[in-house]
């Protein structure tokens, strides 16, 4: 069931479209995030929703109940700040009773719940203290506790992690996780982050300039990303530029510069045709990289496989693999992720990845990547 469903939501200001014809529902229970770059329209949608902003133009139900034009007080929805907005004259517990004293909950129930709160966000003990006691991570739970205690159908957040170092932010990702499930909050989340939006999402929601990009769960926008901008954003991924010699019923041939390889007819996302120019795009993660032969320096269309020789240029030990990034004879630079293997600065590489494992991309008229993608 739908808690929240938006319908043709857009926001103007002046001649600046910043919201444009934005469609998405959140379900009861999900933990859904809105993921783009800076001045995508992410944050602004997130006001709308909460009563802050009034649309030009759409529909936002909470619960089949259309809120537009209601204040935001009058909608079952709390939001937890980018800058907490914690009052640092009461204290820890005061601050997370504010909103039900504002209610007029009596003092005893207050207090009740405010420990139960407490207990729920792991800062049993803490309510006494001032915020400015409390770590940036505690304090990152007490407005959530405060979000959380007059038990709203729906929590919104404005990129509330991105002042903590990594290691703090990534206890909170799975803090977040812990709470949404526990209480059964339906959490709709904006972050700039993929590393956040992959880690606590659902679902994902992916705007770039104000234009819903593509929704669904995250393997599905990370498997099967919609268009190059999703690609790019959704991870890291290696392009490689070519174009259609021939389209089938079930393959595509490609030529990609000294050589011809057939992927499968699915492997393109949208409509293509001979002559089109595309991307065709790899995550690093299944690029493979070996010592360099003679016989490397091909695009093997009797296998399906891309390969091609170059050197190594840079390394990045990341614990559990290493990223290489290694300039290629014939595409440039390209990385990889890998495990198993070690090279050295300035080796010279073979690499090679499947046909089976890409996406291609139409690119428009003027060779950028083509970026219409679906929702």
């Amino acid at each position: 069931m739908s808690l929240l469903r938006v319908r043709g939501l857009t926001k103007e200001f002046g001649d600046l479209v910043a919201v444009d014809d934005v469609d998405f529902d959140v379900e009861d229970g999900e933990f859904v995030s809105i993921l783009g770059p800076s001045g995508s329209g992410k944050s602004t949608v997130l006001r709308m929703v909460a009563g802050f902003e009034e649309p030009t133009d759409g529909e936002i139900a909470l619960d089949d109940v259309e809120v537009v034009g209601s204040p935001p007080f009058e909608r079952d929805v709390n939001m937890v700040f980018q800058d907490l907005a914690l009052f640092p004259h009461l204290t820890v517990a005061e601050n997370i009773g504010y909103g039900l004293k504002q209610s007029g909950v009596p003092a005893d129930e207050r207090r009740e719940r405010t420990e139960r709160m407490l207990e729920m966000v792991r800062l049993e003990g803490y309510g006494d203290r001032s915020p400015a006691e409390l770590s940036g991570g505690e304090q990152q739970r007490v407005a959530l506790a405060r979000a959380l205690v007059n038990e709203p159908a729906l929590v919104l957040f404005d990129e509330p992690l991105s002042s903590l170092d990594r290691k703090l932010r990534q206890h909170m990702q799975g803090e977040l996780q812990r709470i949404q499930v526990e209480t059964d909050t339906t959490f709709l989340y904006v972050t700039h982050d993929q590393e956040v939006a992959l880690a606590v999402s659902d679902r994902l929601v992916v705007l770039d300039d104000g234009e819903i990009q593509q929704v669904g769960t995250v393997e599905e926008l990370y498997e099967t990303p919609a268009s190059r901008f999703v690609a790019d954003f959704i991870g890291d991924v290696n392009a490689v530029e070519g174009r259609v010699v021939a389209v089938d019923d079930g393959t595509i041939g490609l030529d990609v510069g000294d050589g011809e390889v057939t992927v499968p007819r699915d492997a393109a996302v949208g409509d293509v045709a001979v002559d089109d120019a595309v991307d065709v795009c790899v995550r690093p993660f299944q690029v493979r990289v070996e010592p360099a032969g003679d016989d490397r320096d091909v695009a093997n269309a009797a296998d399906g496989t891309f390969s091609a020789t170059g050197v190594v240029r840079s390394r990045s030990y990341q614990g559990s693999d290493s990223q290489y990034g290694i300039e290629t004879d014939r595409w440039g630079r390209l990385s990889a992720e890998i495990r198993s293997a070690s090279f050295e600065i300035d080796d010279r590489v073979a690499v090679a990845w499947d046909a089976a494992d890409v996406h291609v991309y139409r690119r428009d008229g003027d060779g950028s990547a083509d970026d219409d993608g679906g929702s």
